[in-house]
């Protein structure tokens, strides 16, 4: 498979603040890399400087030429204040490659109108984005993230607020995507990670790459991953010790 990002040796951090440190990764033409790790371990840090909103103090990160992100971020409470409709933050994907005032195409709506149908929104396309409640607006900024068809697909805990019924299938969408995209996930349900991904990535401020996606708590203490399992297969759950990791993000 084709190298499609490398990171070598990448610190990086804010106002001088170091959060991820000699960080070294390959990802590869339609991989779905999971990561793993605690909070403030430097997660959506490392996602950050993937898609390049945060340039690392150090290191490097070659990214191949002409590949397009989809990018779903955390939700936060902020988002509830979008003065659009649901089709509208759809559409709203699709600026980053559009000339200034150029209407969008009847492909274009083609495109947002089946992901809205897929992820159950086509309902509600005309209702302001606000008033939807946490899941229905997570799927409206997922399908955000797709309609563009890109490339590489990041999403940072993709299922917040989504209920566990429509999660089963908003999986099962991804893993139809991952045939023609590689995927990156952050995601603190280890039951999902091992269930649907190929490969686990491991950060607490430095990284480590599992091949395969079995997930051990011994492989989790050996690498300072304090994260809780929680899953339906052999592996019992268990909470890790805690570990200190100051002004991490």
């Amino acid at each position: 498979m084709e190298e499609l990002i490398k990171l070598e040796n990448i610190d990086a951090g804010y106002n001088g603040s170091k959060i991820i440190e000699n960080i070294s990764l390959s990802v590869k033409e339609n991989d779905f890399l999971g990561i793993i790790g605690p909070n403030g371990g430097g997660k959506s840090t490392l996602i950050k400087v993937i898609l390049g909103l945060l340039k690392p103090s150090s290191g490097n990160i070659t990214v191949k030429k002409g590949m397009k992100f989809g990018y779903l971020p955390q939700f936060t409470s902020a988002d509830k204040k979008f003065p659009i409709s649901v089709k509208e933050t759809v559409l709203s994907g699709l600026l980053s490659g559009k000339k200034l005032f150029r209407p969008f195409s009847k492909k274009d709506h083609e495109d947002a109108e089946d992901l809205m149908r897929k992820f159950d929104l086509d309902g509600i396309q005309d209702s302001p984005v606000g008033e939807l409640s946490g899941g229905q607006m997570q799927r409206a900024f997922l399908c955000r993230a797709m309609v563009s068809h890109p490339d590489i697909l990041v999403l940072d805990e993709p299922n917040s607020f989504v209920d566990k019924d429509f999660a089963r299938d908003m999986y099962q969408i991804l893993l139809e995507l991952n045939g023609r995209m590689t995927i990156l996930m952050v995601s603190h349900d280890t039951g999902v990670i091992t269930s649907y991904v190929k490969n686990i990535a491991c950060i607490n401020r430095t990284l480590h790459y599992h091949p395969g996606s079995d997930i051990t708590s011994d492989m989790l203490e050996k690498y300072t991953c304090p994260v809780e399992l929680i899953t339906h297969g052999s592996l019992p759950h268990r909470v890790l010790r805690s570990h200190k990791i100051g002004g991490a993000k």
